[in-house]
């Protein structure tokens, strides 16, 4: 059986899984529907272990935004499509992979017309690639800022990845999960210290006492990786004042972005690298 006729199956089996997954929702679903659903939800599972990669190289759907609440939820599709029924995104999410599977499908007749691509949707005649991902960087803060969004749109302009925890998909893990579940993705940290609240002893602004804690986690895992800001007017506490910092307003970060250039370069995740010209 071609990869075609495979995936086809697999994009039929997610509609009728998602027939059954709205079914459950509404309550009306048979004892034969939920024997159906237990079955086609092993099937699916290996499924997705199957074809998973092969349709995010070819659509890169695997992350998206869904609407939950008012509030606008990074989800991974291939993950959420799996949970309860009752999980609010569950049926939006398979959607999202019915649609892949359809796009996948499409790209693959294309190439294997064109000569691309085997009947097994394996590339002909192109050698493999290594698998780039962007640097990482975990990011300590206050809350949010424009100072943040700034460093944000600033950090993905240099081709690094910002993890800001509250902004990637929890998939029901705690906060301190959350927190170590990115960290250990993290390239580098970057303590973005806001002055925020005021201490009653000495009437200096510090940063929350949530980045204090990061802090630690950081020097735990990278010591020599971290970079530290400071917001104009605030203070570090003395176990960290000795450390060196940039300062900077939310009105302007050029002197931080370029501390961060420089640092990002000294850790070797910036790295300039020159073209090779083609010989004519």
């Amino acid at each position: 059986m071609s990869i075609i006729n495979e995936l086809e199956n697999f994009q039929n089996e997610l509609a009728y899984y998602h027939r059954l997954i709205q079914l459950s929702r509404k309550g009306t679903i048979s004892q034969a529907g939920k024997k159906n659903l237990s079955d086609l939800y092993g099937i699916l599972l290996q499924k997705v272990g199957q074809f998973k990669g092969l349709i995010i190289e070819i659509t890169g759907m695997n992350v998206v935004t869904i609407p939950v609440n008012y509030k606008e939820l990074k989800t991974d599709i291939w993950a959420v499509s799996f949970q309860l029924p009752t999980v609010v995104r569950t049926p939006i999410a398979i959607n999202y992979c019915i649609t892949a599977v359809g796009q996948t499908i499409g790209k693959l007749k294309d190439d294997i017309l064109a000569g691309e691509r085997d009947e097994q949707g394996k590339l002909i005649n192109k050698k493999e690639e290594p698998f780039l991902q962007h640097p990482k960087i975990f990011i300590a803060h206050g809350g949010k800022s424009e100072a943040r969004n700034k460093l944000c749109i600033f950090l993905k302009a240099l081709g690094v990845e910002p993890l800001v925890i509250e902004d990637e998909p929890i998939e029901g893990r705690s906060v301190n999960e959350q927190v170590e579940y990115y960290l250990k993705q993290a390239d580098c940290s970057l303590v973005l210290g806001t002055a925020d609240d005021k201490e009653l002893k000495d009437g200096k602004l510090y940063p929350r006492r949530n980045v204090y804690i990061e802090i630690g986690r950081f020097q735990e895992r990278f010591p020599k990786r971290i970079i530290f800001l400071l917001e104009d007017g605030g203070s570090y506490p003395s176990d960290i004042s000795e450390k060196i910092y940039t300062h900077f307003s939310q009105q302007s970060m050029d002197n931080a972005f370029i501390a961060i250039a420089r640092e990002l370069k000294t850790f070797k995740i910036l790295k300039a690298v020159k073209p090779k010209l083609k010989e004519y």
